[in-house]
């Protein structure tokens, strides 16, 4: 079942070499901090002036849609698909 949420979230990310890989590994919502243990799909989209990075990521039980704003430096959790 998929739920939208569209809450921003705080996450851990690793930038990789000269910045230009982006890696989230956590982040928290609803206070609780969830380890992301894949990264299943990337995507980039271009809103204005804005970078959008995209990523679909699951912690082992859930898949969530998450994504980084480049221009207000906001992570964005879009959706939590839940198995059942």
């Amino acid at each position: 079942m998929i739920t939208e949420i569209n809450e921003t979230i705080k996450v851990g990310a690793i930038f990789g070499d000269n910045k230009k890989k982006l890696k989230p590994v956590w982040f928290i919502w609803g206070g609780k901090k969830y380890l992301i243990q894949e990264i299943t799909y990337i995507w980039t989209e271009r809103l204005g002036k804005s970078v959008m990075h995209h990523f679909t990521v699951t912690d082992g039980a859930n898949v969530f849609s998450i994504s980084y704003n480049t221009d207000t430096v906001v992570w964005t959790l879009h959706s939590v698909e839940t198995a059942g």
